[in-house]
């Protein structure tokens, strides 16, 4: 299997996931052109998708929905609510026969890939994250989480490799020159993740089969890499792990990640 994590962060988010027989799109959250250009970066291709995977309804995932299935013959898998809370410039502009209703917490297949969507706290309609199966691996797909409850520690655990949210830095948020009420909604249950609770997180997920991580959706104003990439080598020290067992990777608004091999 192959995935690369083409942008992430605020101003859009799209990661490219392929396996022997499927290419599967996880949001697409940027223009047509950019994906286009992203991929054909990484020696990748944009044809013969097999699927398209929303998380939710904000902006920063489903901006270029519209255009990339006007110009691909494939299926985007949404859930009834999120579809309902599209932006109607978006909504209008998507045939229903190019949708496909999932269910939170029920499987479903594309081709070869087992998906398994999950229900996660964040400020939508029905937000999901994603598990998928295939040739005998798991990636676990969790962005936009306020946080992660006790009961959804086991079916996410031992991934081979984790797309995870870590959004912001404490301090730098409560710091920051944004409203008060902004800063509440972002440290809140249904808002985003901090460095620090992602970190402590993801001790709970890793496994004997987790061997990559990549740390997803940072913020530009109340997040740097340096600071992520500390945090978490700082909270796997406490708890007796080295991060440098797991391949950390910090995914970017502007520039896709490496072709990753799993």
């Amino acid at each position: 299997m192959r995935l690369c994590v083409l942008a992430s962060g605020s101003g859009g988010n799209a990661t490219y996931f392929e396996s022997e027989n499927t290419k599967i799109l996880i949001d697409c959250g940027i223009t047509y052109k950019q994906l286009n250009l992203r991929l054909n970066n990484n020696d990748l291709s944009i044809d013969n998708l097999d699927g398209i995977l929303i998380t939710h309804e904000h902006t920063d995932h489903v901006k270029g929905i519209d255009v990339l299935l006007k110009r691909n013959d494939t299926v985007c898998h949404l859930t009834e609510a999120t579809h309902g809370s599209l932006h109607f410039k978006v909504k209008e502009n998507v045939k229903e026969d190019k949708l496909s209703f999932i269910t939170p917490n029920e499987s479903f297949m594309i081709n070869d890939c087992e998906i398994l969507p999950l229900s996660i706290s964040h400020d939508a309609e029905d937000a999901v994250g994603y598990i998928i199966y295939a040739e005998g691996k798991k990636v676990v797909y969790i962005t936009d989480i306020g946080y992660l409850p006790a009961k959804d520690i086991e079916v996410l655990s031992n991934a081979d490799m984790y797309i995870f949210e870590s959004n912001y830095d404490i301090t730098m948020l409560f710091t920051s020159n944004r409203p008060f009420y902004l800063k509440q909604r972002i440290d809140s249950v249904k808002g985003h993740m901090s460095n620090n609770d992602s970190a402590y997180n993801m001790t709970k997920l890793i496994g004997e089969n987790t061997k990559q991580i990549v740390l997803a959706h940072p913020s530009r104003e109340c997040n740097t890499k340096e600071i992520a990439i500390k945090t978490y080598e700082e909270v796997f020290k406490d708890y007796g792990l080295n991060i440098t067992d797991y391949n950390l990777v910090v995914a970017t608004q502007d520039v896709p990640t490496k072709v990753f091999e799993i």
